[in-house]
């Protein structure tokens, strides 16, 4: 019969070695970097918003349709948790109406007008910050992020703001160049893991 458990000195390395890799494998499986902040206002009932306009976003990246490409994802996040947005081109109307020419240039005055005039109960906005692949020594993965911001339409305050970045090369990207998550599922995972850290999922 032939002996199949380790004995001695070198079993007892197997055994270790064999452990070491399995919590590798479980701790830093899926180690990319992330980070989150926000503020949620203490007195605010995120319950009672059931309609959001969506605006347009800032782009401080290098991608050209970063802003837009998290903008629909926003949209897509919030009316996947059964919350109406407002359609894009009615919300460029009312800009335009209001003679808002970019969201650097909103007041808190305006989430009010724009509140009543699209008869919703919150304004979002923000910004996409990073969006790109990073480039290391010896392997390139995708780093994301963005900054989102709600108003509420009556007072016109801040209720939300969620600072977000999700990325970087994991463990199997860094040691052994395995392919990670591609840039449109870390910007999919930083709008959904935002969402989930103000509905407290």
């Amino acid at each position: 019969m032939i002996d199949r458990e380790p004995r001695g000195e070198y079993g007892r390395f197997q055994l270790y070695g064999l452990s070491v890799i399995c919590f590798l494998i479980l701790f830093s499986g899926g180690c990319s970097s992330s980070t989150l902040k926000q503020y949620k206002r203490p007195d605010y009932d995120i319950k009672t918003v059931k309609t959001v306009a969506v605006l347009p976003f800032r782009n401080l990246t290098s991608d050209n349709y970063a802003d837009e490409k998290v903008r629909s994802k926003v949209s897509i996040e919030l009316l996947s948790r059964d919350v109406n947005i407002i359609e894009p081109g009615e919300i460029i109307s009312v800009l335009r109406e209001l003679k808002i020419k970019s969201v650097d240039s909103i007041r808190n005055k305006d989430m009010v007008s724009i509140g009543s005039m699209l008869k919703v109960d919150a304004v979002l906005t923000g910004s996409v910050e990073a969006f790109g692949i990073s480039r290391g020594i010896t392997a390139s993965y995708p780093e994301v992020t963005v900054h989102l911001i709600m108003f509420d339409t009556i007072t016109g305050h801040i209720v939300w703001s969620n600072s977000h970045t999700s990325g970087g090369a994991s463990f199997w990207t860094r040691h052994f160049g395995a392919e990670g998550s591609t840039l449109d599922n870390v910007s999919e995972r930083v709008v959904e893991e935002a969402f989930d850290a103000l509905y407290g999922r």
